[in-house]
């Protein structure tokens, strides 16, 4: 199943160990400070921030089918993290609980790549998905803000949150860190600029690395740390050590809906993520192996002492314009935040907190995909206002909500698709065969009238379908029906109901109905139906290898019947 993996590993280049260490080594001083202040956000010390980009990074991109996609802590998990811990603050070992939900979360994941359950993520509308990264973009980037001006800085839900926290900070900017903060930004740009690009249009040069050790390097000479320039500071020296959720049937129960929402999240995150990044390199993802990878990352992290960890956006776009060839460029990440940890701490805390910010603002203006957003907003309505819709309530509902809402949103543009089956009219021409007819044209057979149904035909799809037939079929001058169910799909009680209630009422008028192109399927569900009894076995034509031999046969039963009770003369 991973041979892929393998075959990286046997082919692997000279040039592509360069790109992926630099990848690598980009991702592990931008997660340093991020994955400390996720897991404050989650309500436990800093370390464990660490320890979880540490393990779930490796576990992640072995075991996933993405290449870039980047796994460790997120914002939206670890406050989920800290809701779910609310009742639970005096319990003496908190941390046995965290760890306990992203065991449970890692297992619903990992059960529903177990199940392939990953093609459910194509109902989430690429004009959804392209909404929502553009909102949390410019949310991530107002987020920011206060790290790129020195001020004090908090986690906001909403943009005018972050706004209005900003304007009513500004008198504490420090004009030192917002110069390291724009500078950064323009040396990225700069850099990326002149640098010479790969055939899919990645910089070579290393621009975010070199802006980032330049930055503290600056601190370390000036000693800006020392005017309370906000650095990384110290940070412990330590490898992830074994742990041990509390395993016990209260605390699943209580913390079942959390790890729910976990894993929720965690679809949602890293298929958006995986997705966008596969947009641009033309990547194909198995998403049934994703979710293996993202469950088997929160486990992996349960027992080696993590916060529950998903997807990043910002972290795989970033792992894919350092210019990232493989999945291993994220092995080297946690390989080398273990190391960085290890030896280099002493150094790391020079890293300015207003240079990383302006990295991961370069990042999020490149997360909205400005080609598909005007095709969408040209194309329907529907995905205009999908995306529209999805992106204002990322702006102002927490990232979580938003998620919800925008899978809501494709759930629903999916409902409203195939709760409408397409119904066509045919007529038959003698020495022509089956036509289509238009509003205007009138059938040869006037009371024969032969309606094609193609598509979903289930209990969303029943009133639609049963008020189109029954519209064409109590026609004054129509005495029989022919449904062609050949292209019909998805039959189920409901839709049976609505076909037996359809022979009802054309019997109580006098009339007939066929069906016509019953595949295997169809037959064997009207048989156990008992519809066979109320239609009768002469009036149900299976499909064949010939097209339409069973719709002129059941044609030309039905104008033998024309012939026979109305004195008709009809020949076909």
């Amino acid at each position: 199943m991973w041979k892929d993996k393998l075959e990286v590993i046997r082919n692997y280049r000279i040039s592509w160990l360069q790109r992926d260490l630099t990848a690598g080594a980009t991702l592990a001083f931008v997660a340093l400070p991020q994955s400390m202040a996720y897991a404050l956000i989650a309500g436990v010390d800093p370390v464990y921030g660490l320890y979880a980009f540490m393990v779930g990074s490796i576990v992640g991109s072995v075991f996933g089918s993405s290449r870039h996609l980047q796994t460790g802590p997120t914002n939206a998990s670890s406050i989920i993290v800290a809701s779910s811990l609310i009742a639970f603050q005096e319990f003496e070992n908190v941390m046995g609980l965290v760890f306990l939900l992203s065991l449970l979360s890692g297992g619903i994941q990992l059960l529903a790549g177990i199940l392939k359950l990953g093609n459910l993520t194509q109902f989430l509308s690429r004009s959804v998905l392209v909404g929502f990264i553009a909102g949390a973009g410019l949310l991530i980037a107002i987020n920011q803000l206060p790290n790129l001006l020195g001020i004090k800085g908090r986690s906001n839900e909403s943009i005018f949150d972050g706004i209005w926290h900003v304007f009513s900070e500004l008198e504490s900017v420090q004009p030192e860190a917002m110069a390291l903060g724009v500078g950064t930004i323009l040396l990225v740009l700069i850099l990326n600029r002149i640098s010479p690009k790969t055939a899919l249009g990645v910089a070579i040069i290393p621009s975010y690395l070199i802006a980032i050790l330049a930055a503290a390097t600056v601190v370390m000479i000036f000693e800006l740390d020392q005017q309370n320039v906000r650095v990384v500071g110290h940070i412990p020296g330590s490898l992830p050590p074994l742990s041990l959720p509390v395993l016990k049937w209260e605390f699943i129960q209580a913390l079942t809906p959390g790890a729910i929402a976990i894993a929720l999240i965690g679809f949602a995150e890293s298929t958006s993520a995986a997705k966008t990044v596969a947009a641009f390199t033309g990547d194909r993802l198995n998403m049934d192996r994703e979710f293996v990878g993202q469950g088997l990352a929160k486990i992996a992290t349960a027992f080696f002492s993590g916060i529950p960890v998903s997807g990043s956006l910002t972290r795989t776009q970033l792992c894919f314009r350092s210019g990232a060839e493989t999945y291993l460029a994220n092995v080297y990440a946690g390989i080398l935040l273990s190391v960085i940890v290890l030896f280099f701490s002493p150094l790391v805390k020079y890293i300015p907190l207003a240079s990383l910010a302006g990295i991961v603002m370069v990042i999020a203006s490149s997360m909205v995909d400005w080609p598909y957003v005007r095709l969408a907003l040209r194309s329907t309505r529907a995905d205009a206002l999908a995306m529209v819709v999805t992106f204002i309530t990322a702006l102002l509902f927490p990232l979580d909500v938003a998620i919800y809402i925008g899978v809501g949103v494709s759930l629903a543009l999916f409902l409203r698709r195939v709760q409408t089956p397409r119904l066509i009219e045919l007529d038959y021409q003698p020495g022509q065969g089956f036509r289509e007819l238009n509003g205007r044209q009138q059938r040869s057979i006037p009371e024969v009238a032969i309606i094609h149904v193609e598509g979903d035909v289930f209990f969303g799809a029943v009133d639609f379908l049963e008020d189109q037939i029954l519209k064409i079929a109590l026609r004054d001058e129509v005495k029989v029906v022919i449904l062609r169910m050949k292209r019909a799909c998805c039959l189920d009680a409901t839709s049976v109901a609505a076909i037996s209630k359809i022979a009802h009422d054309l019997r109580r008028e006098g009339k007939m109905l066929y069906i016509s192109g019953a595949t295997e399927e169809i037959a064997r569900i009207l048989q156990r139906s008992g519809i066979v009894e109320i239609i009768g076995a002469d009036h149900i034509f299976r499909s064949g290898e010939t097209i339409f031999n069973s719709t002129y046969q059941a044609l030309k039963q039905a104008v033998n019947h024309l012939n026979r009770q109305l004195g008709r003369q009809y020949r076909i």
